[in-house]
Formats: structure tokens, C-alpha cells, sequence
């Protein structure tokens, strides 16, 4: 299911209720940046590339390339500093320092990390690094020359011994620009203004995922024995931050997470998801949120 089915869904499953349509729109966008923070898969260049402007309710779109298969990850491999430990976690120690693209957002997953770029509106660009074994149709070794580059727009490469690196555009580029681009990637953290500072993290639990984006984040907390899994374990706990003017009271009966629980925080309204088991539990990890502003 797209991004932009889950809203339709959302629509049409509240119609006959005739509800205030915000209220609906906030718990469709609630999901989907849920959905696209716990799920390597969910490649976000469409919806990025056609402007800033429409992510709002949208959020960033559906998948334009199928993901590759994630090797398994060795113990000591590293995407830089990733999900797990730290609450909230470091940016990735990757970027484009192009000025000509526009960071959009990074989030970061254990043994894994991406970072999204868009461009006049138009077009996307992603950098993706992930621990393990490159998929046998990626270089041996970064490209340094454009007959290396069979599709400009979609590049692979073994970066260390457990390290590859995907990168990706809508833009139609030639082998000659995606190289220019290529060349430009960095170990340069990227920087956003996010407004989560820190958190009382439950017993037990650790960073799923996390995404950071202009004046919004979203993390998602989850047992050991549950991390990286999908669809979501009852037993996470999902939370937004974001500059918003008003959240949904409640969340879909068939979620894995269906209690939802806000509060504002300054001009942040602080969303957090969980089993109704759990409900005290995010309670208490809503109320010690503190942002940077």
C-alpha cells in the first residue's frame, strides 16, 4: 500500500462518521511517517521530488525503486553512529555537499542509515548505507569513471569489507553528472534544526529507528528481540515531535500500537503510540520528553 492509499484508506474509513477531515489527515500522516521510519523499504524519492511543499500530509512518498535485499550484518560492521544505543542517535557520517540540493531529512535504522536531498522542487536524491554484503550488481569499489555507471540514476558500491552504499536519483542524470555527484559524498554529518533533545527511555528498550526532519522526529522504541522487525511489535512504543497545530485523539483498532496518547510541548505537539498494556508506560516517556527549544 502507498502513502498515498494509506490517506485514502483513512478518508473512506471515516466518511460515514463524517469527521472533522484534520483529524483524519493527522492520524493518515502520523502512519506514514511511522511506517516509512521502521521499514528499510521505503525508498522515499517520489513524493520528495515533486517539492517541499507537498509533504505535509503526504509525507515523502512511495517507493520509485525496488529496495535491495539487506545482508546480514556483521557484528562489527558500521554505517556510522546508527539506531540503538544513544536516544536520540548522531546523524550518519555521510552527505552530498552540494549546495544546489536542499537536505530534506536522515534517519537511521540499526545497521543502516539514509539521507534524502531534493532539488527546484522536481527532483530527489538518496543516499542509503547499509552494513553487510553488496548485492552482487553493485562495484567493487566506489565508481571513479562514468563507463562504470550502466544506470546513472540508481548506483551501488562495496564501501569496506561490511559497508555498501546505494545511491539514487529521479533527476535524468548522465554517467558524467551522477559521477560530479558522486564525488561531492562526503563524511560530513548532515544538519537539521530537530527539535527532540532527550528522553527517559523504558527498561529494556532501545532505538528502532529514528528520522530526523525540519522542526519534526520520529523515533521508534522496541525490545532487542524486536528490533528491525515488521509489521511493528506490540511491544514498541512509537513517538513524533513535530511543529504542528494539532494531533488525533486515536488511532486505527488494527494497529499494533492503537493507543494514542499527546500533549503539547511549547508550539511541539508530542504524539506517542503503544499498546493500551503500555499506555503508563508511553505515558511517562511523553511527559520526560524535553526539546532543544
Amino acid at each position: 500500500m502507498t502513502d498515498l492509499d494509506e490517506v485514502r484508506r483513512a478518508l473512506r474509513a471515516q466518511e460515514s462518521l463524517a469527521p472533522d477531515p484534520g483529524d483524519v489527515l493527522a492520524v493518515a500522516a502520523r502512519r506514514i511517517r511511522r511506517r516509512r521510519t521502521i521499514s528499510v523499504a521505503a525508498v522515499t524519492l517520489t513524493v520528495a521530488a515533486l517539492g517541499v511543499g507537498a509533504v505535509g500530509v503526504l509525507d515523502r512518498g512511495t517507493a520509485v525503486v525496488p529496495p535491495a535485499t539487506l545482508a546480514s550484518p556483521s557484528p562489527t560492521a558500521a554505517t556510522g553512529p546508527a539506531a540503538g544505543g544513544k536516544v536520540p542517535p548522531d546523524a550518519p557520517a555521510t552527505s552530498l555537499e552540494d549546495s544546489s540540493w536542499d537536505l530534506m531529512f536522515w534517519a537511521v535504522q540499526p545497521h543502516f542509515a539514509s539521507v534524502h536531498y531534493a532539488q527546484e522542487h522536481r527532483y530527489a536524491f538518496e543516499i542509503e548505507v547499509r552494513d553487510g554484503t553488496a548485492p552482487g550488481s553493485a562495484a567493487a569499489a566506489k565508481p571513479s569513471a562514468a563507463g562504470q555507471l550502466p544506470h546513472p540514476q540508481s548506483v551501488m558500491w562495496q564501501d569496506g569489507p561490511d559497508r555498501w552504499v546505494w545511491v539514487r536519483t529521479t533527476k535524468p542524470v548522465t554517467a558524467a553528472e551522477m559521477l560530479t555527484l558522486l564525488a561531492k559524498i562526503g563524511t560530513k554529518p548532515p544538519v537539521i534544526a530537530s527539535p527532540l533533545k532527550s528522553l527517559r527511555v523504558p527498561g529494556g528498550q532501545k532505538a528502532d529507528s529514528f528520522t530526523a526532519e525540519p522542526e519534526t522526529n520520529t523515533l521508534v522504541l522496541c525490545p532487542d528481540s524486536a528490533l528491525g522487525k515488521a509489521p511493528l511489535d506490540s511491544r514498541c512504543f512509537s513517538l513524533i515531535v513535530s511543529l504542528t497545530s494539532r494531533a488525533a485523539d486515536s488511532g486505527f483498532p488494527q494497529d499494533p500500537l492503537p493507543l494514542h496518547q499527546h500533549r503539547r510541548l511549547g508550539a511541539y505537539t508530542l504524539e506517542i503510540d503503544s499498546t493500551h498494556a503500555n499506555g503508563q508506560a508511553a505515558r511517562e516517556v511523553l511527559d520526560s520528553v524535553q526539546l532543544t527549544r
